[in-house]
Formats: C-alpha cells, structure tokens, sequence
C-alpha cells in the first residue's frame, strides 16, 4: 500500500492560511528549541563571559545538533513556504544584521526569511545555518515567527 506523503514546502499561496490552522500545542516543539537556545546561549555567557560566539566552537556552547532539531521541527511544522527565494534573498538578507526589524512583519515574511535562510544553508554554505545560531539570528527569527503568530491570533 502507497501512503501519499505530505511535501515539507507549501506554496506560498497556501502559507497564510497553513498557518491559521496550526493549533497552540504544535508549537511546543518550536518553543523547546526556542527555551533550548535562550538557556545555551545564557549558559555560555555566564560560563565563558563573552557575548559573542562567532568564533565559540558549537561544543563549548552545548549546541552540538542543535541546528538538525531546528531543521527538523520548521520541516515538521511546515513553517517553510516554497516560492522563487533567490529573488528574495536579498531582501531576507537585509533582517541578518537587523534582526529586532523582524518582531513587525507578518508570518508570510517571517516564512519567506526562513526559506531563505534554510535554502542558503543548503545551496552555498553547509556551515551557513550554525554560524546564523551563534550569531542569535536563528533564535530571533523563530521568536519572530511565535510573536506573529500570538500577534495576529493566527494559533488557536
């Protein structure tokens, strides 16, 4: 017997409305890699007293893995929208050095970014996606796309 799967992108026509139909308790795993990265990153501050960890190895800061439970849990929840992200790159890549500009836009946005981002990672850099955790953008985004959700009462 043949199970029809389900595609891990949603075109980005269905987003908006994906994401109205996510319940409250899906997000739990998105919140725990959330809590999971707020508590590594206060850890490694006080331990190591620096704020900056582009040069921390994933080891030292307690991150090793991190970024597959990440990957795994946007993929689960679908929280990825397919479209033409390399026309949009440049403007996901305008929020890397700015990323308080992320808490104002709505889920579509915030979809977008993480496509790029994910896509980014996989295209040009295998490194790409660790160096955006150590850089926090990754934790930004994700509490970004929770606010929007809260936000527009988009989650029930």
């Amino acid at each position: 017997m043949i199970q029809e799967s389900t595609p891990l992108f949603i075109p980005i026509s269905h987003f908006p409305e994906h994401c109205k139909n996510l319940k409250s308790g899906n997000l739990k795993p998105l919140l725990d890699v959330i809590h999971e990265l707020e508590l590594k990153f206060y850890k490694a501050e006080k331990k190591l007293g620096i704020i900056n960890f582009e040069h921390t190895s994933y080891e030292v800061l307690g991150l090793k893995g991190i970024h597959v439970r990440l990957l795994d849990t946007v993929l689960k929840l679908r929280l990825v929208p397919f479209f033409d992200w390399q026309s949009w790159k440049h403007e996901a890549e305008q929020y890397y050095s700015n990323p308080s500009g992320l808490y104002n836009l709505d889920i579509v946005t915030l979809g977008k970014i993480l496509t790029v981002l994910l896509r980014s990672q996989t295209i040009y850099d295998a490194r790409f996606l660790e160096e955006k955790i150590k850089d926090r953008f990754a934790l930004n985004l994700l509490k970004a796309i929770v606010h929007a959700l809260q936000r527009d009462n988009i989650i029930s």
